[in-house]
């Protein structure tokens, strides 16, 4: 009878020490739900039409028409245009980087080629986009965690922020036209940090 007894005992303790455990293990994760979120979740993305960018080798132009570029003569690949609207889908403020990420083609235009401008809806360059320059993919920083990926602007939201972006991209006049079609493709993309 004793043996039972025993017996009893421990199985009650064991549980309550069971019990016990998974209360902890509870307290725990409720207390932390909120602090691991998933940061593709607090900025979303949205693009007026497509957030690949084509360019051919048929015509290039200088950095004072690039700028100006309005989005005619996309689907010709003469120009890239992409407007996105990025939107904080917090109440705090959210940094976010906009980053471009190429695709490998054959025959592809050398990357010193490729101009790139990036301002607000309003056509106001954003910074590191001044009018007196106008940088080429190859002066774009390569992300540390996504070295295929180069950074264009990083920035922040405040909370609910809702903004327009406008990327234009184009060949550079100093591109020597060839009969041999070539071209520069890549996608854009906005992650949160």
């Amino acid at each position: 009878m004793l043996k039972k007894n025993k017996k009893q005992v421990v199985l009650a303790l064991l549980i309550v020490l069971c019990v016990f455990l998974v209360s902890i293990l509870f307290v725990f994760f409720y207390f932390n739900r909120g602090k691991s979120e998933d940061k593709n979740q607090l900025v979303s993305t949205s693009f007026k039409e497509s957030q690949t960018i084509i360019l051919k080798n048929t015509l290039p132009i200088s950095d004072e028409l690039g700028r100006n570029i309005d989005g005619v003569g996309t689907e010709e690949g003469i120009q890239g245009y992409v407007v996105m609207s990025i939107q904080n889908n917090t109440d705090k403020d959210v940094n976010y980087d906009i980053y471009i990420t190429k695709k490998e083609i054959e025959k592809e235009i050398k990357e010193n080629y490729i101009k790139l401008y990036l301002t607000d809806e309003a056509d106001n360059p954003l910074e590191g986009y001044e009018q007196n320059s106008v940088p080429t993919y190859n002066d774009m920083f390569s992300l540390v965690d996504f070295p295929a990926a180069r950074l264009l602007y990083n920035g922040s939201l405040k909370g609910r922020e809702n903004r327009k972006v406008v990327l234009r991209a184009w060949l550079s006049d100093s591109y020597a036209v060839s009969n041999e079609e070539k071209s520069f493709t890549f996608d854009v993309n906005v992650r949160a940090k």
